[in-house]
């Protein structure tokens, strides 16, 4: 083993903490201890009777379809949020859904469907024969034409561009070459994925995306009789459209107009759906559709407006819920002084000036007028803010936007967060941003509804994730009723191509058509978000079994047991993630790939941020409610029928009741509101049973929810595996994962099991030797600075290891040479006295043997071998 210089290794003496110290602003105790083994259990447990079998003896996949079965497959692809949707199209019943970025592991992942659809047809035991018919959509181009100059597609994927630099662009099961294909245009297809699932016969549906499909594709589809390809162009005339002469200027605009905002009236038979628009406005394209995401920074649209404040804030156009995180800080005061004797104080000041005013429904004097001079020049978060460093020049704050309200904490640890200029500026914006949308939007929405007299309505489209304006179109303008699928983003366009791929739509049906009966009964209740995969116990089983050396797990079969371990652990203080089921479709995690804990205690937003979620302290987090308890926790209106059941998919924001907020400040924004989570048991019932055991316990009807995932950019967990990675990768900021039946602890690094010491127990045990997780790719780099000074960076990638991160190709970055060398040689058959004794040996020809081998000499160089021992454990290099 090649040795390098152990005295200079000694002076690191780098500490590596045992335990993570937790600020929770909470007493902790002590929670049910979770044996080091899993439980044997006896199949004879469970019923002999047929109807009630061993569900752990049994590996059946229940997606299983018959064998008969004919697939309507709705797809969004080739853009972002690329997603799949499989209904039978005989039953209607959607089957399957699933949107890439959980298989891929990179958020709003797009490209070709072929993976989906692989996994869509093993999950269901089908094959690409049952596929009958695909409908499809990309607001960025057309893909039909596309795809059917099947040479080209070939030559991209040879010369590796274009959509041919990702495998499976040309195979059968991403252009599906034997069903019946149509498209549809963008806000049709987000229209009907709201309109049919809908729990009411008719309403109004409210489309507000940031860019929708382009004219001159509607144009041409419909002039050259394009029977392939649906739009709102097929209803030319019978609905108000902004500007009202979109076809003379299309033919002399530079570049093409796109949908901004449109408004549908629906209606649902015994016989189908009628769907047609009402109102409809296009925004032109102000530069050059090749230029960086689209020219999609310059356009008019009032959801494209918000994006380009996302990119001014945080860089990033798909950041726009943060923005809406943002805004209600807009109005809080913080205290300079520390100890509040100050007057000094610190408060975000008011863009006067409107970014978005005006009617979009109007051409003339009252137009929508636009202003961007807040978000012009050089974006907030790029800019040097003197705030971030001292007064020489070191950085001290990587998080401009790190913040929180400044309260005073009980524990000693507690460091106020102030905001910087940087933070204040894009509060400010954030705000203006966020006012503005409102005012535009409740006026369009009340002018449409006042039109049509429609008293239901329907959201979609990207914008209808800003569950403030949802809240408000909910509340405030009479509806009786309001729905928003868990999907209103792109991924929900794959449903509404399925459901028009289904259904049709009666409004342009010709009249035989309208006889075919051989069309499925149209839903009549919202699909159930859960459609991901189904895992079985085998593969909780693999995923538990690959990552044993760093777990300590339990089988309780009981959901009541299961649930009160859960409840306890979260009253205590704990934080736990839960994997339970099919995974869900869309952005917001639903009680299946969730985060959760207690929503009494304050301090929970500041450490679930910056330990868990690793993010900006100011982000605040959803509360999942029993239903029938929302109306004495939030105020929801009282113009709705169904109040209590109106957020099931935490799509609306609602104002906590003053008497309830220093009860849950954990789920109270800062404003006093929260953007809820409404349970039923008939929808959820585990998820209901489980808050149902915190309420037993704690008298509080809900908990804090948030998505399972830790890494950044990450999105929500997937499968068994995904969630044990995710799962470690919190550092021990999780304290328990509960992953199907299993009830799981990290395993700490027993330092007496390695060493051959008494455990706590008192029985001996012999010693361990570590063991690295797998075969490792080393790579060093060398930086020479302007003094000539040489620094070294040693990583690691070991894809076998559970805390494996593709996305950066694995690479771990090692503390030292000395912890690089300890890795090399950890093949399980060298102990930890082997190691030392190496060292000293090479330490003895360095320094001289009197030296090396003093008592002091020794306990340094221990202490230095078992700390970075220590650290490969945590992050899973190593084992004993």
């Amino acid at each position: 083993m090649k040795l390098f210089n152990v005295c200079f290794l000694l002076q690191l003496n780098v500490a590596s903490s045992f335990t993570l110290s937790k600020h929770r602003n909470v007493v902790r105790v002590e929670s049910t201890k979770i044996q080091s083994t899993p439980v044997p259990f006896d199949a004879t447990f469970y019923s002999d009777d047929e109807d009630t079998p061993n569900p752990f003896m049994s590996n059946i996949n229940s997606l299983a379809a018959p064998p008969n079965t004919e697939l309507v497959l709705g797809l969004n692809k080739y853009s972002h949020d690329t997603t799949l949707c499989a209904a039978d199209a005989n039953t209607g019943k959607v089957l399957f859904a699933m949107s890439k970025e959980r298989l891929t592991r990179k958020k709003h992942d797009s490209g070709n469907v072929a993976s989906l659809v692989e996994l869509c047809l093993d999950q269901l035991e089908l094959d690409l024969d049952n596929v009958v018919k695909v409908v499809c959509n990309n607001h960025h181009h057309r893909v039909l034409p596309m795809e059917q100059n099947y040479d080209h597609l070939e030559w991209e994927a040879g010369m590796g561009i274009n959509g041919g630099v990702e495998s499976g662009y040309t195979d059968e099961e991403n252009l599906l070459f034997e069903a019946e294909k149509l498209e549809m245009s963008h806000h049709l297809a987000h229209a009907y994925s709201a309109a049919c699932q809908s729990p009411f016969e008719s309403g109004l549906v409210m489309v507000m995306d940031g860019m929708g499909e382009t004219y001159r594709a509607m144009r041409c589809a419909l002039e050259t009789n394009d029977e392939s390809y649906v739009s709102d162009l097929q209803f030319e005339g019978e609905y108000e459209c902004i500007p009202s002469d979109i076809k003379e200027r299309s033919q002399t605009s530079v570049f093409d107009w796109r949908e901004a905002e449109s408004v549908y009236e629906f209606e649902k038979t015994a016989d189908g759906i009628s769907v047609k628009p009402v109102f409809k406005r296009f925004t032109q394209e102000n530069t050059p559709p090749v230029l960086y995401n689209h020219g999609f920074e310059n356009m008019d649209s009032a959801g494209a407006l918000y994006s380009r404040a996302s990119s001014h804030i945080f860089g990033d156009w798909n950041a726009c819920g943060k923005v809406m995180g943002l805004a209600p800080w807009f109005g809080h005061t913080w205290r300079k002084d520390e100890f509040g004797d100050s007057q000094d104080t610190i408060t975000p000041e008011k863009l006067e000036r409107p970014i978005l005013k005006g009617k979009l429904h109007e051409e003339g004097e009252d137009k929508l007028q636009i202003d961007r001079s807040y978000m012009m020049g050089t974006p907030f978060f790029a800019r040097n803010d003197p705030d971030l460093f001292d007064d020489e020049g070191n950085m001290v704050r990587k998080r401009r936007y790190d913040f929180d309200d400044d309260e005073t904490e009980s524990d000693s640890n507690y460091q106020r967060k102030l905001p910087t200029n940087a933070a204040l500026d894009a509060i400010s914006l954030a705000y203006r941003m966020q006012v503005d949308l409102e005012d535009v939007m409740m006026d369009l929405v009340k002018y449409c509804k006042d039109k049509t007299g429609q008293d239901n309505l329907c959201i979609a489209g990207g914008v209808a994730l800003n569950s403030v304006l949802n809240g408000r179109l909910s509340r405030e303008l009479g509806f009786k009723e309001v729905f928003i699928p868990p999907y209103p983003g792109d991924d929900g366009v794959a449903f509404g191509c399925c459901a028009y791929g289904l259904f049709g739509n009666q409004a342009i049906e010709k009249k035989e058509e309208q006889d075919d009966t051989s069309k499925p009964p149209v839903w009549t209740e919202p699909i159930s978000p859960y459609l991901g995969p189904s895992y079985s116990y085998d593969d909780i089983q693999r995923a538990i079994d690959s990552a044993s050396p760093w777990l300590d797990f339990e089988l309780i079969a009981s959901d009541k047991a299961r649930y009160e371990i859960m409840s306890e652990e979260i009253e205590s203080g704990g934080i736990i993630a839960w994997f339970q089921g099919r995974s869900e479709v869309g952005p917001r995690a639903l009680g299946h790939r969730s985060i959760i804990a207690d929503p009494r205690k304050k301090g929970m937003v500041r450490f679930i941020n910056e330990s868990v979620k690793k993010r900006e302290s100011f982000r605040p987090f959803a509360p999942s409610c029993l239903s029938e308890e929302a109306t004495n926790w939030f105020d929801l209106g009282d113009d709705l029928l169904n109040a209590s059941t109106v957020s099931p998919f935490m799509s609306m924001t609602a104002m906590v009741k003053e008497s309830k907020r220093d009860v849950i400040p954990a789920v109270t924004h800062v404003d006093g509101s929260s953007r809820m989570q409404t349970v039923t048991y008939q929808n959820e019932p585990a998820y209901h049973e489980f808050i149902s055991t915190f309420y037993d316990r704690t008298g509080v009807p809900m908990v804090l929810n948030t998505s399972f995932n830790t890494l950044p950019s990450e999105p929500i967990v997937e499968s068994p595996s995904d969630a044990i990675r995710s799962f470690l990768c919190s550092m021990g900021s999780i304290d328990l994962l509960i992953l199907g039946d299993y009830v799981i602890k990290r395993k700490d690094s027993d330092v007496r099991r390695l060493l051959g010491e008494k455990s706590k127990d008192g029985n001996l045990y012999p010693a361990t030797n570590p063991k690295r997780a797998g075969p490792a790719n080393y790579e060093t780099k060398f930086t020479v600075a302007g003094d000539e000074s040489v620094s070294t960076v040693t990583r690691v990638s070991m894809p076998d290891r559970p805390m494996h991160d593709e996305r950066n190709g694995g690479w771990f970055t090692l503390l030292d040479d000395l912890e690089g060398e300890i890795l090399g040689v950890c093949n399980g058959k060298v102990s930890v006295n082997d190691i030392m004794n190496q060292y000293l040996a090479s330490a003895g020809e360095q320094v001289g043997e009197d030296e090396a081998s003093s008592q002091e000499y020794q306990e340094i160089l221990f202490g230095n071998i078992i700390r970075r021992l220590i650290r490969l454990y945590e992050h899973s290099l190593i084992s004993w």
